[in-house]
């Protein structure tokens, strides 16, 4: 790589022209403009809150959850577990409405 004595003289320029501020001058109008730009901000939408929501939700587990597993585990083995026909459809339907609208 060569480096010529135009570049050399242009980084010196740069480094000439500017001055360090002193105590108790005004800051340069580059410094006042950034500090009148307002902080970073986010806007969720409400499917993204919503799933937020949904995963805080699922975090907390009842308390009880292994005693609910085993006793439906039970009701599955001794074939005494019973599924709601109409309730299951009840929620499909809703989940597609939900995903139509």
């Amino acid at each position: 790589m060569k480096i010529s004595n135009s570049t050399s003289n242009y980084i010196n320029q740069a480094y000439t022209q500017s001055k360090p501020l002193q105590s108790g001058t005004q800051a340069p109008k580059a410094e006042k403009a950034a500090a009148d730009i307002p902080a970073d901000s986010i806007n969720l939408s409400s499917k993204t809150r919503d799933i937020q929501k949904i995963s805080k939700a699922a975090e907390v587990s009842p308390v009880n959850r292994q005693e609910l597993v085993a006793r439906i585990k039970e009701q599955v083995e001794s074939n005494q577990y019973t599924v709601d026909a109409d309730q299951v459809a009840e929620k499909m339907a809703g989940v597609l409405m939900n995903e139509v609208i």
